[in-house]
């Protein structure tokens, strides 16, 4: 993402994208506007191997560049990245949202203004870290256990998001579905989305980022099913179909569990739709655990999927186990994808001839409120809702026209 103010490039998360947003802030306030931060994620091999690219290539381009790393990566490997051309300093994951770290590296300081295409979607975190042990996770080493913020200063930065122009507003952090368990008195995700709602009624769509199903209770069930600004929209982190290579990844469900949750769901909020992240290739996955993962995908309802081959991350216990070959890892990532493609055609299919309620992301994009794309055949103002007529669908988006401004 590039700004006026400071060229931010952000990989990895929602959470890196939120905290990118009120780095950009930061660097709008302050009038600092000749560094280039990257804000870094470790999860994979793969996003490790473009950080690097993307070091080389803006080196490249510019010999004098000045490069701020932050975020899992160089939390992770900071003596690696910064013997790189390029590489001014690094900002830890504890400090990256202090406005001093930034003045440091600003030897050019002025008075600029943001451009650019407006945004109607603000991410707003309410947690950080996480206390979990899945083996093959490495976030935890880079942000550290579950801190849980206070319910006002949620409410303050929903505030200033609102204020800001956005107009949908999505709960994000390493695992919001921990939120509250280190407070005194634990609280839970759905208590802090009630008291957003109820300190803000003005605020008409809230949306949740990633879930954990171990987490996901009758409270936040009942909370999804009966609150209308609770957007229906549900992704979990489910990373296996298979009860075997869960309990290898130390993860706190079962498939069963993730099917029952779902189904009492749409039980109560038929319109919802759910999304998930699933590792392929996981160590010792056979044949026969695949097939489960691939079964359970339509058994749990899953229509937008996240496939990721399996990435082994050294300090990871998981790194310790005997590995899928590569290149049947990678096969199983191809074949889930082309599965998870035509799962999603479906769910756009059932969408034909419906009307249903879009947010305008430009003149001609916007998602459903259960963040399906939507492609309008008519002009449409950033920021609107609208009254939406499905006539057709592509591969990736339902397609249409608006009936009414809402």
């Amino acid at each position: 993402m590039n700004f006026s103010t400071a060229n931010i490039i952000t990989f990895g998360c929602r959470l890196n994208a939120c905290e990118s947003d009120l780095i950009k802030d930061f660097a709008k306030e302050l009038g600092i506007v000749d560094f280039t931060l990257i804000n870094t994620c470790a999860v994979t091999d793969e996003a490790e191997r473009k950080l690097r690219q993307t070091i080389r290539r803006l080196y490249g381009e510019n010999p004098n560049v000045k490069i701020i790393l932050t975020g899992c990566a160089s939390e992770l490997h900071p003596d690696r990245y910064i013997k790189m051309d390029g590489v001014a300093g690094i900002i830890s994951n504890k400090t990256k949202l202090s406005k001093s770290e930034y003045l440091k590296y600003a030897s050019n300081v002025s008075v600029s203004a943001t451009s650019g295409r407006r945004k109607v979607r603000g991410f707003l975190q309410i947690q950080n870290g996480c206390d979990q042990k899945c083996t093959y996770c490495i976030v935890r080493l880079t942000r550290g256990n579950n801190v849980s913020f206070s319910k006002d200063e949620i409410v303050n930065q929903a505030k200033r998001l609102l204020n800001k122009g956005y107009k949908e507003i999505i709960l994000t952090g390493v695992n919001i579905s921990s939120y509250g368990k280190d407070l005194d008195p634990k609280q839970n995700l759905a208590f802090i989305v009630r008291y957003i709602l109820n300190c803000i009624p003005e605020l008409t769509r809230l949306g949740l980022s990633s879930l954990d199903p171990a987490d996901v209770d009758d409270d936040l069930i009942n909370l999804i099913g009966s609150e209308e600004k609770l957007l229906p929209h549900i992704h979990e982190s489910v990373q296996s179909g298979d009860n075997m290579i869960l309990k290898r990844m130390m993860r706190r469900h079962n498939r069963e569990q993730v099917i029952e949750i779902n189904e009492k769901i749409l039980s109560l909020r038929p319109d919802v739709v759910f999304g998930a992240d699933i590792i392929v290739g996981f160590p010792t996955e056979t044949d026969e655990m695949f097939k489960n993962t691939k079964r359970f995908l339509e058994e749990a309802r899953l229509s937008r999927l996240h496939i990721f081959p399996f990435s082994k991350r050294p300090g990871t216990a998981a790194s310790l186990m005997p590995n899928v070959e590569k290149k049947i890892a990678l096969a199983r990532a191809r074949e889930l994808k082309t599965m998870a493609d035509d799962i999603f055609l479906k769910k756009l299919s059932e969408q034909i001839g419906k009307n249903l309620t879009i947010l305008a992301e430009d003149q001609i994009n916007a998602k459903t409120n259960s963040f399906l794309p939507a492609r309008s055949l008519e002009k449409l103002t950033v920021g609107k809702e609208y009254l939406f007529r499905c006539e057709y669908v592509d591969k990736k988006a339902i397609i249409g026209r608006p009936i009414e401004e809402r």
